[in-house]
């Protein structure tokens, strides 16, 4: 058995933390996980494609900023998993210590 892939095929536009303003929402099926230094990451085959600094994307990744992983423990889950079927709305965000302000998030997450 032969295995072989490029990251240019696994690549996907990261939603970082300035991309969520309260009322902006995702919804898709998680396709992929990853690592990454900041934790675990989801890929994303959206719903409708978000724009993005001009362009149309239909493959979104997003990371494990502390809103996205406190709502996810509100919804009483841990993680996300490969073939979770999410809709993800930043809420607000709230200032913190550290010069960034926190996104909150309102998640609901169906899995089989």
């Amino acid at each position: 058995m032969k295995f072989q892939g490029r990251s240019e095929d696994a690549d996907s536009t990261f939603l970082a933390a300035d991309f969520w303003k309260p009322g902006r929402k995702v919804a898709g099926k998680v396709i992929r996980l990853f690592d990454s230094e900041n934790g675990r990451c989801s890929v994303l085959e959206l719903v409708e494609p978000v724009v993005i600094g001009g362009g149309e994307f239909n493959q979104v990744s997003i990371g494990n900023l502390t809103g996205i992983r406190m709502a996810l423990q509100a919804a009483g889950l841990e993680c996300l998993r490969v073939g979770d079927l999410i809709h993800l709305e930043c809420t607000g965000l709230k200032p913190t210590t550290k010069g960034s302000p926190r996104a909150n998030f309102e998640i609901e997450v169906n899995r089989s």
